[in-house]
């Protein structure tokens, strides 16, 4: 159980989709910051980034709305009412589409986005996020 599961569903919402995320995309973020440390650091300091910002996210979708939850030291949450969506867009890359994640972007009506990124099956988190609406 994680902290929007503990802490922001409410007991009357019904959780309906955890998105589950996939690491395979930190890969060759490690490859580059092992071979690249010789450029100050920098690709591995990326790489520990990605790391910590891919263990600290997380998603859920309740029959009433969609959030994210990120951040290590400060948490900052983002939330969207599914009667709010205007539209749902998958972006894959060729890895993505190999190895099926990708990321998955919630356009809201008043221009705020909630983005699932690099998660398993995100056409199927497309799909069900649509049949929820």
């Amino acid at each position: 159980m994680g902290y929007l599961e503990k802490n922001v569903v409410s007991s009357k919402e019904v959780i309906k989709i955890v998105p589950e995320k996939t690491a395979i995309f930190l890969f060759w973020k490690w490859v580059w910051g092992i071979l690249g440390c010789w450029l100050l650091l920098i690709p591995t300091f990326m790489a520990i980034k990605e790391t910590v910002k891919y263990r600290t996210t997380e998603y859920l979708v309740t029959d009433q709305k969609v959030m994210e939850k990120w951040g290590w030291i400060s948490t900052h949450t983002d939330e969207m009412p599914l009667s709010k969506i205007e539209n749902i867009v998958v972006e894959q890359t060729f890895g993505g589409r190999i190895c099926n994640y990708g990321t998955v972007i919630c356009q809201g009506a008043n221009r705020n986005n909630i983005t699932f990124s690099n998660v398993k099956n995100a056409e199927g988190i497309k799909r069900e996020i649509n049949e929820l609406i």
